[in-house]
């Protein structure tokens, strides 16, 4: 099977392992239309792949993912009349890529390199194991822009980090800096930015001394054995979403925040 070709992932095979790359460190890695489109293709391929055992998200740049491409998100609110229509078709194409990313066979490590905000973060999320440099930080920014956090990550949050840290980092909209996220579990492992994709490949190669089969069914043991991560939080979301963002101060706020980031 050909391996597909992305504007904003770079992919590269190397046996039984998947390389993908975010690619567009011009735009700080931000998570647009494209982006998730891409993301959710991704995933699909990886389906049909039985010989690809192993998937590494990395990144381009010196930052994982910005977040959400905030001048796309400024564009859908500035147009009132589809604005509620746009909103809702986006948080569902959000959360099918996260449905689909956190459900591969495969096992999935992000190399965090570099800081993850917002909707990069959630990416991160769908991954099994998050390897992040000690100079990174996670981070979700969205009430600082009079947002909630969509794309279904919510209900992720709280089984990876507990319900009460779950509400901190969201509602407080600070930096976590890489050791807080290690205590916390938000990571597996904290290391120098130049060791981040060593200890990722160390990883793999102890994996691949078990079973397949029985790695594979253990992962997917695991994630049903999880809380119900796609129940009626996320059923109702882009409903919330399209009437919480287009009727708030969102518009102006984003808008400030890029006056003052300046063209990017």
């Amino acid at each position: 099977m050909s391996t597909p070709e992305f504007e904003s992932i770079r992919i590269e095979v190397d046996a039984d392992t998947v390389v993908a790359t975010l690619c567009r460190p011009d735009r700080l890695n931000a998570v647009g239309a494209q982006l998730l489109d891409e993301l959710a293709a991704l995933a699909r391929w990886l389906h049909q792949r039985d010989d690809v055992h192993f998937l590494i998200l990395d990144h381009d740049g010196p930052v994982f993912s910005a977040g959400a491409h905030l001048r796309e998100a400024h564009q859908t609110l500035s147009d009132p009349a589809h604005a509620r229509a746009r909103l809702r078709a986006n948080q569902r194409a959000a959360q099918d890529m996260v449905a689909k990313l956190s459900s591969i066979d495969q096992i999935s490590f992000a190399a965090v390199r570099g800081s993850a905000y917002g909707a990069g973060l959630g990416i991160a999320m769908t991954c099994d194991f998050r390897v992040m440099a000690e100079s990174a930080v996670f981070s979700l920014p969205e009430t600082k822009l009079g947002m909630f956090l969509t794309y279904g990550l919510t209900p992720s949050l709280v089984n990876t980090i507990g319900l009460a840290r779950a509400k901190e980092m969201i509602l407080f909209a600070e930096d976590w800096p890489a050791s807080r996220c290690l205590e916390v579990g938000a990571a597996d492992r904290v290391v120098p930015a130049d060791q981040v994709r060593p200890t990722i490949e160390r990883m793999i190669d102890t994996l691949r001394q078990r079973s397949w089969p029985a790695l594979r069914t253990s992962k997917q043991v695991a994630n049903a054995a999880a809380a119900a991560r796609f129940g009626d939080v996320t059923m109702c979301e882009p409903e919330l979403a399209a009437e919480a963002l287009a009727a708030g101060d969102v518009r102006d706020r984003v808008g400030d925040f890029l006056k003052r980031r300046g063209p990017r």
